[in-house]
């Protein structure tokens, strides 16, 4: 029997498992290295805000979810001159809320309470102005979250993985040389061997 050969087996599984384990890393900090490298990149809250669009022959308008408060933007087609002057009364399924103007030249619409922010909402919107009433419809549109629990899941199989494969090599030096065990216990730390003790 090659004595050397448990002590080999031990060698390549502890290689093996560091091989694993460095690329586990190697590809999870890629990940997040690329996660991160969005991040950079100038965002706003725009983005990731419910948002509202709806477009007519005379009037474009623009709305921004922030909270439970909702800015509009009222714009006119043709021109894309900011419409100042309108009477904005919008219609949630069904429930109905006045626009206010502000100072800006934009309009804030409070949200109504009954407004569940985990769907789309079909939204009609009544305009009065000075170049002429119009109906727009559209939907609150409600952006996906992006989760990360495949990531999670990965994380999980590689080290199960990686626990299973040190296993599996210490099962095949121990069947070579069942002393393995012995060997490998003393070469534990005294505080670890009076435990298994």
């Amino acid at each position: 029997m090659n004595r050397k050969y448990p002590s080999i087996v031990i060698k390549q599984g502890f290689l093996a498992f560091t091989f694993l384990m460095t690329g586990i890393f190697a590809v999870a900090s890629a990940h997040e290295g690329h996660k991160h490298d969005q991040e950079i990149k100038p965002q706003s809250n725009v983005a990731a805000a419910p948002t509202l669009t709806a477009v007519s022959e005379n009037y474009e308008l623009v709305a921004i979810v922030q909270g439970r408060q909702m800015t509009v933007y009222l714009d006119q087609f043709e021109s894309n001159a900011p419409v100042l002057d309108a009477d904005l009364d919008f219609d949630f399924s069904g429930t109905g809320v006045k626009a206010t103007r502000n100072a800006d030249g934009t309009y804030s619409v409070a949200l109504p309470k009954n407004i569940d922010l985990k769907s789309s909402i079909p939204v009609t919107v009544t305009i009065l102005a000075a170049a002429g009433p119009d109906l727009l419809s559209g939907d609150l549109v409600i952006p996906k979250l992006e989760t990360h629990s495949s990531w999670s899941a990965f994380w999980v199989v590689a080290v199960v993985a990686a626990c299973l494969i040190a296993l599996l090599l210490i099962w095949l030096a121990y069947k070579r040389n069942p002393s393995i065990l012995i060997q490998l216990t003393q070469k534990l730390p005294a505080s670890l061997r009076r435990f298994i003790k």
